[in-house]
């Protein structure tokens, strides 16, 4: 009986892959998907934070639910990935279920069949980085938020596009995949709304802000969605090269690492497009280094 049972929940989590989104790079295996289906996690409007020592004033004040420390030329964040908000996949049954999705103009929202599950990320970001020979960023985890949530870029799971997949973002522009991590593609509105704010942090140490440099959009990013040689470096006219000034944590970033050596103050900006171009993080990154397990 319990072997039925077992093929019975493998069979489940195969059939249900075809419908999720964007998978993790790091490939999970049935019967490890099985245990996450088997598993719960708890809503709570609460998480826990944690700082090491030696790590600077511009994440420790800026983000939260993470736990960040040092070591050597790294940043070593660990987050469970689990949002402290409402949303439609936390299921029918628990606190922080809401039966909406966030309001489009294109189509029609539905829910893929997963659910928000408690994860273990640990993304080492490097603490000087002035390499800006980009690679390719992967499918899964390139970046985490400053609410903890993780970043995957424009990609959606191979057979799928982010196009359709756009129509499955909860309230707050986030889904999760069939192995419950629940992620951000596109503009998070519970962080940035078409501003300047700070949105997280890629896994190569480069900073990402929302749409606006300050006050402006002009000659902010552009690129494709999914386009294979897109960039989502900030390459405004006289932006590229300083960060903006109203953020408050500008001075002690650059007191605190050498991304800003010289003219290397390069930096990310949510893509000035609407719904689902309001892209995060593209498929290439701005350098080299970082790694998300």
């Amino acid at each position: 009986m319990k072997k039925i049972i077992l093929i019975t929940i493998l069979a489940l989590v195969v059939n249900c892959s075809a419908f999720t989104s964007s998978k993790s790079s790091d490939s999970k295996t049935p019967l490890l998907a099985a245990y996450y289906l088997l598993s719960s996690s708890a809503y709570s409007t609460t998480c826990t934070s944690s700082f090491g020592t030696g790590v600077a004033d511009f994440i420790s004040k800026t983000f939260t639910c993470v736990t960040v420390t040092v070591s050597g030329t790294n940043y070593i964040f660990k987050t469970s990935s689990l949002p402290t908000y409402k949303s439609y996949y936390w299921g029918s049954t628990s606190l922080g279920y809401e039966n909406a999705f966030y309001s489009n103009t294109t189509g029609t929202n539905y829910g893929n069949p997963n659910k928000i599950l408690s994860q273990s990320y640990t993304i080492t970001v490097p603490i000087t980085n002035t390499s800006t020979t980009a690679p390719s960023a992967a499918l899964g985890t390139i970046g985490v938020a400053t609410n903890g949530i993780v970043i995957y870029n424009d990609y959606a799971a191979p057979g799928d596009s982010l196009a359709t997949e756009y129509y499955t973002f909860d309230t707050a522009q986030g889904h999760p995949t069939n192995t419950g991590s629940y992620h951000y593609h596109v503009e998070p509105p519970k962080i940035t709304n078409t501003d300047s704010a700070l949105v997280g942090i890629a896994m190569d140490g480069y900073l990402i802000f929302g749409k606006k440099h300050d006050t402006t959009t002009s000659g902010l990013t552009s690129f494709s969605l999914a386009g294979t040689s897109s960039s989502t470096k900030c390459v405004g006219s006289g932006l590229s090269t300083t960060l903006p000034t109203t953020w408050a944590y500008k001075s002690n970033y650059e007191t605190n690492t050498s991304h800003t050596a010289g003219t290397n103050s390069y930096h990310y900006h949510v893509n000035n497009g609407s719904e689902v171009l309001g892209i995060i993080l593209s498929t290439k990154l701005i350098g080299a280094g970082g790694t998300s397990l």
